[in-house]
């Protein structure tokens, strides 16, 4: 993962074919770069991650790392360190970023949770993204479509931009055909990327 914010808004302005802040500053690009990848999660689109913890005895809350979501499955290890068996772990419920259990454990055992976890949301230039390279290709064409939804809330206001005439072919038909041209090519990514969920056991007897 090698992919800067200032790499995400030059592509951005690639595909809104300005080459420099003609329509949209820096931060403003920032401020959609930071909306789209917190919405990444909502789009099945995340971090993957297992959290290991022990059991404590008389203990019924477990905190989860930040921003967790409700895990796909909690496991529990019923061998050895060395020769683990892992069986499912049920009984428990997700609250505040907590697994909560509805009964007192009387062992050490060791828990795993399968986690969804979100992006690292950038605050500067300098840090790479946690987002892999190729999923950044759907933030910037996430970008591209909030920045055009910008651009018809302008054309609704009727301004002038920037205290300058609009172009003359800047019309709210043209930008809207341009936003729905991006909104295929964003949600076709998604298609392509979002983790499809897991199937889950039924369990037929209790």
């Amino acid at each position: 993962m090698s992919t800067l914010r200032s790499d995400l808004r030059t592509r951005t302005r690639d595909y809104l074919y300005e080459s420099t802040a003609d329509w949209f500053t820096d931060d403003q690009l920032n401020r959609l770069i930071r909306e789209e990848i917190l919405s990444l999660p909502s789009k099945d689109i995340y971090l993957e991650s297992v959290y290991t913890t022990n059991l404590v005895s008389g203990q019924l809350e477990y905190t989860l790392p930040t921003g967790s979501k409700k895990p796909d499955k909690i496991q529990i290890n019923h061998g050895t360190s060395t020769s683990p068996v892992w069986d499912d772990f049920t009984g428990w419920d997700l609250f505040n970023n907590a697994i909560y259990l509805d009964w007192r454990p009387s062992s050490a055992d060791e828990i795993r949770a399968f986690l969804k976890l979100p992006f690292t949301v950038p605050t500067g230039d300098v840090v790479a993204l946690d987002v892999p390279d190729d999923v950044c290709e759907i933030v910037v064409w996430g970008v591209v479509v909030r920045a055009y939804k910008m651009v018809i809330g302008y054309l609704r206001q009727a301004k002038n931009w920037d205290s300058v005439s609009k172009p003359d072919y800047l019309t709210l038909n043209t930008v809207s055909n341009w936003l729905a041209e991006a909104k295929k090519d964003y949600n076709d990514l998604i298609k392509q990327y979002m983790t499809v969920p897991r199937p889950k056991d039924i369990n037929l007897v209790s």
